[in-house]
């Protein structure tokens, strides 16, 4: 689609008092609608209020709605001109299936409650983008009666797809194969990935490398580093993080018993994440209580966090291995294996390229996770490719397009090149 052709068009759409509208008399820039798809951990909303700051500062008119289930959505300040509605959440269960987080009712019956919301707001919004995350027909299908009502009324829907999604069987078997390709060709007009072209994006484990769709290839999303070191941490630090914390426990137990067998020659942070069970936080503190590790449930700063430190030690998730990449902190990455393979898939990728070290969920106990800190603490500063990082940019100088004509991305290219 050549958004630019439609610049013209966009600035001619004022009132009579010359505030801008959207071609259908509404008053106020574009309004601008993401649906976050999480069902565990923060990464999604986290990703999806980035996009939301950007389109926001690039379109200056322009406002954002971000919808999720994530019940940490208050914990974040919101940038100006964007807002959040919390659905009620769904989670995962062992077997990569959904089931609601807190509600005693069924699946089926909480995901039409969700797409009665989700509608409701489409379509009193009226937004002019729709951004959906990770999976193209909602959880449990969901989005479809959004998708359909959306493309009815000519909202540009764009389709955001990780790095990695899972394992490639994995992606095919939940993804099948004519209808999910129909579907998508169906609904999206552009399709960005977070991550680079070599990837193992799930449009390239389906091997869809000649969809009726643009896929774009923007790099990685991550907040902006605000060049501020947290001033409560020391100037010298190992940090230890795990994400939303749900699964994080064994990791944060061993990296305590691995200082325990023996100092790190600088003091120790450690981040449980909000969503750790809290007798298991409960249980972290009385293991650290007599060592030089502070024990922390949530910093909103974690990308300030990440810069500060020496090195990091984390699991695989998206949003921590962009920042500690960005940042150029030598990581050890421990990455979960349930409910799904997407930290492993990416921290062998990673790995393979010499980014970074791994040492896996069967391999960990409190000595090898000691001598894996010994090779952190001596591995050399990463020097990643800056352009590989500008995700967030290039996300919203797509998303914003017809304003921001001649906009190139970091790469357009077939999924399966």
């Amino acid at each position: 689609m050549d958004s630019g052709a439609q610049a013209p068009e966009a600035a001619a759409n004022v009132d009579e008092s010359g505030r801008s509208t959207n071609g259908s008399g509404r008053s106020g820039g574009r309004r601008f609608l993401f649906y976050s798809n999480e069902s565990i951990g923060l990464g999604h909303l986290r990703r999806s209020l980035t996009l939301a700051r950007k389109v926001t500062e690039r379109d200056g008119g322009s406002s954002a709605l971000v919808v999720t289930g994530s019940q940490m959505v208050s914990a974040y300040r919101l940038p100006p001109r964007v807002e959040s509605l919390k659905l009620p959440a769904m989670a995962k269960d062992g077997r990569g299936g959904y089931r609601p987080q807190r509600l005693p009712i069924g699946s089926r019956e909480l995901s039409r409650v969700r797409a009665r919301v989700a509608l409701a707001v489409a379509e009193e919004l009226s937004p002019d983008v729709a951004v959906v995350d990770k999976a193209p027909l909602g959880l449990l299908d969901e989005l479809v009666p959004v998708l359909e009502h959306l493309r009815s009324r000519g909202c540009r829907l764009v389709l955001g797809l990780r790095d990695v999604e899972d394992s490639p069987e994995n992606v095919r078997r939940r993804w099948g194969g004519r209808a999910m390709r129909e579907a998508i060709e169906r609904y999206y007009e552009t399709i960005l990935v977070y991550g680079p072209p070599s990837g193992v994006d799930a449009l390239r484990c389906m091997g869809w490398d000649d969809l009726d769709v643009p896929v774009h290839h923007v790099g990685y999303v991550a907040p902006e580093r605000t060049g501020r070191r947290p001033l409560d941490l020391p100037r010298d630090y190992v940090l230890a993080t795990v994400g939303g914390g749900v699964d994080g426990y064994r990791l944060l137990s061993s990296f305590i018993e691995a200082i325990r067998l023996r100092p790190l020659p600088c003091p120790a942070v450690a981040v449980t994440g909000p969503l750790m069970d809290p007798a298991w936080v409960a249980r972290l503190r009385l293991m650290a209580r007599d060592l030089d590790v502070a024990l922390f449930d949530f910093r909103e700063d974690m990308e300030a966090a990440i810069a500060g430190a020496r090195c990091v030690v984390s699991m695989a998730g998206y949003n921590t291995v962009t920042e500690l990449l960005m940042a150029r902190r030598p990581a050890l990455l421990l990455p979960g294996v349930r409910p799904s393979r997407e930290q492993v898939v990416r921290a062998d990728w990673l790995a393979a390229r010499r980014m970074v070290d791994v040492l896996h969920d069967h391999d960990l106990t409190p000595a090898t996770m000691r001598a894996a800190l010994d090779r952190l603490l001596a591995a050399p500063v990463l020097q990643p490719d800056p352009a590989d990082y500008a995700g967030a940019e290039r996300a919203a100088a797509i998303l914003t397009s017809t304003e921001t004509p001649g906009v190139a991305p970091m790469a357009t290219v077939a999924c399966g090149s």
